[in-house]
C-alpha cells in the first residue's frame, strides 16, 4: 500500500525520523504510484486488491506524491543553509589608468581565477528555525498524504458496497419475477380447470409486470453502480469490473464512544497535519524573531591573476575576515513577519480544534451508524424467516384451493421486501463500518483469505 502511517502526539512531531536527504529518497522510481495496464477485463480478488489500484491510479494519489517530493526538496534547500558557499570566478579585464602628468599609459590585459567562500558563523537561531519550519512542513505534507488516500479508499469502499447492494436488489428482484412467473401460471391452470376467474388473471399479470419493471430499474441501479465503482477504483468506463470475493460482515466490537473519540484525535492523519503545520507557523515567527539579531559570517576569497603582456608578472591575491551585520531598520518587515507567523500558528490551532469537534461529530454518527446496522441485520433476518415461510404457506394454500391470489400475491410481495431488506442490511453494515474507519483515521486492515 501506498500509506505512509505517522503520528504526532502533542509536541513529538519534530522526533520524527526522516531521510538525511528527503528530497533524493522521494525521488525514487519506485516512490511514485505506477498507473497498471490496462485490459478489457480487470478482476479483483478482493477489496484490498481493489482499493491498491485506485491507489495507484487515481490523479489524486499522484498529486499528493509529487507534493511530498516537493515538500522535501524544499527542506533539503534549507538544510544546505549548515554547509559554506563556494563559488568560483574566471574574470577578463582590459583597463588602462589615467596619467597626470600626460605620459603614454599601456593599456593592460588580465585575466585569472578566483575563489569565493561563504560562511554563516552564528545568527541566533534564525537557521536552525528555518530549517525546522520546513521540516514541520514536511511532516504535514506526509499526513495530509495519508488523508488523501484514506479518503480515496473510503469513496472506493463506498462505490463497492453499493455496487454489491444493488447486485443483491437485482438478484431479489430476478427471484420476484420468477416466483410471480409461477403464480401467472399456477392462474392459468386453476383458470382452465374453472377454479379462477379472469380477473385472478389479469391481477398477476399486472404483479408479474410490475416485477419485471422492478428488475429493470434495479439492473440500471446496478449498471450506475458498477460505472461510479470504476470511476473511483481510477478504471476506464469500458472496461469490465469483476469482483471475485464474498462479502463477510465483520464482528460488532464492543468497544466505547470515548475510547473511539481519543482514538480519532491520536491518529488521525488530517488533525496531526493540522498540529505539524502550527508547529512550522511558530518556527517561522522563531525566525522571523532571530533574524533582527546580528548575524556573524565568515568570508574569504583567493585569486590568480595573468596578463597577456610579456613583461607583467602573474600574482595572487587572498583575503579573509570575519563579517558582523547589524539590522538597523527595515521598516517594521521582520517585527511584522514574526506577528504574521504567530498568528497564523493560532489560527492552524483554531483550525484543529474544530477539526477535532467535526472528528468527533463524524465518529459518534458513523459509531451509531455501525450500531443501527448490526441491530437491523437480526431484525431483518427474522423478518425474512417470517416472509419465507408465509409465502410457502400461502402458496401451499393456494395450491389446495383454500387460499385465494391476493394472499398469495401479498405474501409473495412480503416476501420480495425482505428478500431486499436482507440483502441491504449487510451492505448497510459494511458501509457503516467503513465510514467509522474512515472517521477514525484507520489504515485498512489485512483481509483475510477470501474476504475484503
Amino acid at each position: 500500500m501506498l500509506l505512509i502511517p505517522l503520528c504526532l502526539v502533542g509536541s513529538g512531531a519534530a522526533a520524527l525520523d526522516l531521510p538525511a536527504h528527503p528530497g533524493e529518497f522521494w525521488l525514487r522510481r519506485d516512490a511514485l504510484p505506477v498507473p497498471a495496464t490496462a485490459s478489457d477485463t480487470v478482476r479483483f480478488t478482493s477489496l484490498v486488491a481493489l482499493t491498491e489500484h485506485a491507489l495507484r491510479t487515481r490523479a489524486a494519489s499522484r498529486a499528493a506524491w509529487l507534493a511530498i517530493q516537493a515538500e522535501a526538496a524544499r527542506l533539503d534547500e534549507a538544510e544546505a543553509a549548515r554547509w559554506p558557499t563556494l563559488s568560483a570566478q574566471f574574470a577578463f579585464t582590459q583597463s588602462r589608468a589615467l596619467s597626470s602628468s600626460g605620459a603614454a599609459v599601456p593599456t593592460l590585459h588580465r585575466y585569472g581565477p578566483s575563489l569565493t567562500l561563504n560562511y554563516l558563523i552564528h545568527d541566533f537561531g534564525a537557521r536552525s528555525a528555518g530549517i525546522e519550519a520546513q521540516r514541520y512542513q514536511l511532516i504535514a505534507r506526509l499526513l495530509q498524504n495519508d488523508r488523501v488516500l484514506q479518503d480515496v479508499i473510503a469513496e472506493v469502499e463506498a462505490a463497492a458496497f453499493a455496487l454489491l447492494a444493488a447486485r443483491a436488489r437485482v438478484d431479489a428482484e430476478t427471484e420476484q419475477e420468477a416466483a410471480l412467473r409461477a403464480s401467472v401460471d399456477a392462474v392459468a391452470i386453476r383458470l382452465r380447470g374453472g377454479l379462477a376467474s379472469r380477473a385472478d388473471e389479469l391481477r398477476a399479470r399486472a404483479a408479474l409486470a410490475e416485477a419485471q419493471r422492478a428488475r429493470q430499474l434495479a439492473e440500471r441501479d446496478r449498471a450506475k453502480a458498477d460505472a461510479a465503482l470504476k470511476q473511483a477504483a481510477g478504471l476506464a468506463q469500458t472496461q469490465t469490473l469483476v469482483l471475485d470475493w464474498d462479502t463477510a460482515p465483520p464482528q460488532q466490537a464492543d468497544v466505547l464512544l470515548a475510547d473511539l473519540l481519543a482514538e480519532a484525535e491520536r491518529q488521525r492523519p488530517d488533525l496531526g497535519a493540522l498540529r505539524a503545520a502550527a508547529a512550522a507557523a511558530r518556527q517561522d515567527a522563531a525566525q522571523a524573531r532571530a533574524a533582527r539579531w546580528p548575524s556573524l559570517s565568515l568570508s574569504a576569497n583567493t585569486g590568480r591573476t595573468f596578463f597577456l603582456e610579456d613583461e607583467r608578472t602573474p600574482s595572487s591575491t587572498y583575503n579573509i575576515g570575519v563579517n558582523v551585520v547589524v539590522p538597523l531598520a527595515d521598516g517594521g518587515r521582520l517585527r511584522a513577519a514574526a506577528r504574521a507567523a504567530e498568528r497564523e500558528a493560532e489560527r492552524l490551532d483554531a483550525e484543529f480544534d474544530a477539526g477535532r469537534a467535526d472528528a468527533a461529530r463524524a465518529v459518534a454518527d458513523a459509531y451509531f451508524d455501525t450500531r443501527d446496522a448490526q441491530a437491523a441485520r437480526g431484525f431483518v433476518a427474522v423478518q425474512f424467516d417470517s416472509a419465507s415461510e408465509s409465502a410457502r404457506a400461502a402458496a401451499s394454500r393456494y395450491a389446495a384451493g383454500v387460499g385465494s391470489l391476493l394472499e398469495l400475491l401479498t405474501a409473495q410481495a412480503d416476501l420480495a421486501r425482505a428478500r431486499q431488506a436482507r440483502a441491504q442490511a449487510d451492505t448497510d453494515w459494511l458501509a457503516a463500518f467503513s465510514r467509522l474507519n474512515h472517521a477514525l483515521g484507520r489504515l485498512p486492515g489485512v483481509a483475510q483469505e477470501g474476504h475484503p
